[in-house]
């Protein structure tokens, strides 16, 4: 459910703008990606008549894409070997590899970041600053294992020329800084950005599969669709029996991203 409230907000959102809405799958993870997710994923989606204009896209596909940008980046990349359990008592990078600029096979590629403010207006949350060097320091923009990291392929894939408007959940609010600074360093345009806040259990834990969230029912996708507009604050009506494409033009009509609520009610199992 947490998951289609997002898309239900994001799809809502772009269309009441007078845009175009896409799809992306995050899928440059092979050890957790499995085919059978991306077909869970594209058929609720469907189901629930969330229909993306346009062919869903692949970050796998993008992979040249990335290793470009890391050619771009090499004068402010070096090359880390600092393990976890090294880093996990330090609240942020103290900049141990600075200076290895050699290739090591054996290391994470890391990017060297500068001690100034960096500010976006988030329109939910409002205006953000934050400060890499203080928050986290030089951070991962490929993997020891050779994989491409989320901030480096997300920064270029929501850069894109045709990427205006990024509606995504809480728990990513702070990847939104590296990815902005990756753009930057890469002359890319970054979208405008609004961090919804989680659907939750009563004890503030997030719904997820390691939460033992319990799945959608896609065969129930009107109901699921009011649900989701009632953690939305829209305050659907519980008599009115409708098919999804009639909810989601009844929730268009209605939409404004200013009625967010601040906190979402909290997640509950419904008749």
């Amino acid at each position: 459910m947490g998951s289609l409230v997002t898309a239900v907000a994001s799809y809502l959102d772009v269309k009441k703008r007078g845009g175009s809405w896409f799809v992306r799958i995050d899928d440059i993870d092979p050890p957790r990606q499995k085919p059978e997710f991306t077909r869970l994923i594209t058929d609720c989606l469907n189901r629930h008549a969330l229909l993306c204009d346009g062919p869903i896209d692949y970050q796998s596909k993008h992979y040249r894409h990335y290793y470009a940008a890391l050619t771009s980046l090499r004068d402010s990349l070096f090359y880390c070997r600092c393990s976890r359990r090294a880093l996990r008592e330090t609240a942020f990078y103290p900049g141990t590899c600075r200076d290895h600029s050699e290739p090591r096979s054996d290391a994470a590629i890391r990017i060297r970041v500068t001690n100034t403010p960096l500010r976006f207006d988030d329109e939910i949350c409002g205006k953000m600053q934050y400060n890499l060097a203080e928050q986290g320091g030089d951070f991962i923009v490929r993997r020891r294992d050779g994989l491409i990291s989320y901030a480096l392929a997300t920064a270029i894939d929501d850069g894109a020329a045709n990427v205006s408007h990024v509606l995504r959940g809480h728990d990513l609010i702070d990847t939104t800084a590296p990815q902005l600074y990756l753009m930057h360093k890469l002359g890319l345009n970054p979208p405008q950005y609004a961090h919804i806040p989680l659907l939750t259990y009563a004890d503030g834990t997030k719904l997820s599969k390691q939460t033992h969230a319990p799945p959608l029912n896609s065969e129930a996708a009107s109901k699921n669709l009011r649900e989701a507009f009632f953690y939305l604050g829209l305050n659907p009506p519980t008599a009115l029996e409708q098919t999804p494409q009639e909810w989601l033009a009844w929730g268009l009509e209605r939409w404004r991203i200013e009625a967010i609520p601040s906190v979402l009610p909290t997640f509950r199992q419904r008749d």
